[in-house]
């Protein structure tokens, strides 16, 4: 039986029911009717619905109700515990446009990734690469119950931040997957788990989402960004390279809304830079010692040297490589925001090359 057919039966076992008329008041309750949005080049995209009243987004939004941006209210609704309902503590302007990147580039580690192309890699090889990616699944992990902790306490009024991180959160379970499945199907298994310093500072900070954000993205994100970079760099196989490069794209995607959001935070609230700042300094310590982890670190060292032996040497040397690079872009990233570190931290300064480190100002 289709399921019109059911349909039909249905409302024919029903029709000898004394059923009252309907009640249309509802018909008359709109806040802009008549709106009529057409697609673009790339189809019909969520910023595109930011037309009339439904594009208004305000710098405050009152309503602590489930009520979509332009919907008419309800009186008598109960509020709900939607605490960020200032546009400053969630908004960046491409968050529309990155939640339709997200959709868009989707994948699927069960089918996408040609897990055909493992073939058996030397045993410390084998043992680095899934201790590598069990760190990076608790890094993921960490980030995603950070995100679903905030995005559910975030205003409907600003609904395509809302939407983004709903989808940034799939992305991380993504990536949880790949890891773990990758560590599973060519002979190794999950390795050590991590001490997760900065794991516990990312889920234990309570003082906002825009906190959160300064430790995820800022604090770690150029880290795991150049740890994604290098592992596709040194990739084994065509499986490792599928997953490192959507997993590359997808966190660069992460850390734009996270860079938009922080500058859009700093100008629109008085004493935000400062704020930040402070974070910085009480996070550079962590992400030090996460940095210095000699588990992670090795791992990554016998990855990128081929062995034990070629971690010694070169392998050491791409690692130095690595948290260089992660953290020049996090000095730039800094710049950018205009909060420019003229000092860090000792231990990620001494991380640097001796000729790259910052120097204290000089005093008069």
């Amino acid at each position: 039986m289709t399921q019109t057919s059911r349909v039909k039966n249905l409302t024919a076992s029903v029709a000898h029911i004394d059923v009252p008329p309907p009640k249309l008041q509802w018909m008359g309750h709109s806040m802009q009717w008549g709106t009529r949005v057409t697609k673009g080049e790339h189809g019909l995209r969520l910023g595109d619905l930011n037309v009339g009243i439904y594009g208004e987004i305000p710098q405050h939004w009152e309503d602590q109700s489930r009520r979509p941006r332009g919907a008419a209210d309800l009186p008598g609704m109960p509020p709900l515990p939607y605490h960020l309902r200032s546009k400053h503590q969630v908004w960046a302007d491409s968050a529309a446009d990155l939640y339709e990147e997200a959709i868009q580039h989707r994948w699927i580690p069960a089918t996408d990734i040609p897990w055909n192309a493992l073939s058996p890699l030397p045993d410390d090889v084998e043992r680095a690469v899934c201790q590598v990616l069990t760190e990076l699944m608790q890094a993921a992990n960490a980030e995603l119950e950070c995100i679903t902790y905030w995005q559910e306490q975030m205003s409907y009024g600003y609904h395509e931040v809302k939407q983004l991180l709903a989808v940034t959160a799939l992305t991380c379970a993504r990536h949880i997957d790949a890891f773990r499945k990758r560590c599973l199907a060519n002979g190794g298994g999950l390795g050590l788990e991590s001490r997760g310093r900065m794991n516990r500072a990312i889920l234990e900070s309570r003082g906002g989402w825009t906190e959160a954000v300064v430790y995820v993205y800022v604090l770690r994100g150029f880290y795991i960004q150049n740890q994604y970079r290098f592992l596709l760099a040194h990739a084994h196989n065509a499986a490792e390279r599928v997953i490192f490069a959507h997993c590359l794209a997808d966190h660069a995607r992460h850390m734009t809304y996270a860079l938009d959001h922080l500058k859009y935070a700093i100008n629109q609230q008085d004493g935000q830079r400062a704020v930040i700042q402070t974070l910085l300094s009480i996070g550079e310590r962590t992400m030090a010692r996460e940095m210095e982890e000699p588990v992670q670190r090795s791992a990554l060292a016998v990855v990128f040297g081929g062995g034990i032996e070629g971690g010694r040497q070169e392998g050491m040397a791409t690692w130095h490589a690595l948290v260089r690079s992660a953290i020049h872009e996090y000095l730039d990233a800094c710049e950018w925001l205009g909060v420019k570190r003229n000092m860090i931290h000792r231990r990620l300064n001494a991380l640097l090359p001796s000729d790259e480190q910052l120097k204290p100002p000089a005093r008069d």
